[in-house]
């Protein structure tokens, strides 16, 4: 994540959290956020220029601070070519609800 999130990455969260990219690095170092299993069901990149945007559909097996957080999720991803490199500087995930 280090390599591939921008030093000023920014996430939106289902639950109003927004996590700088030190944050994200640190609840996954710390094991409060677990993920066992995440499948990618359906996703669209649309790329203009040196930006590109991602949407994406998952389900996921995961845990935060031991509660059973899974389930199936929508992801909107921005990506930004910087120096040469792809870097995500933005990402807002969303619960789907059960039908």
């Amino acid at each position: 994540l280090d390599r591939i999130l921008a030093d000023d990455y920014m996430a939106g969260h289902s639950d109003g959290r927004v996590t700088t990219k030190a944050q994200a690095i640190a609840e996954l170092k710390s094991g409060d956020y677990l993920v066992t299993s995440e499948v990618l069901t359906d996703y669209k990149v649309h790329v203009y220029g040196d930006t590109a945007v991602f949407l994406g559909h998952y389900t996921e097996k995961s845990t935060t601070k031991g509660k059973d957080t899974s389930g199936e999720s929508q992801s909107t991803d921005t990506w930004l070519k910087i120096a040469g490199h792809w870097k995500c500087v933005a990402s807002n995930g969303s619960k789907v609800e059960q039908k």
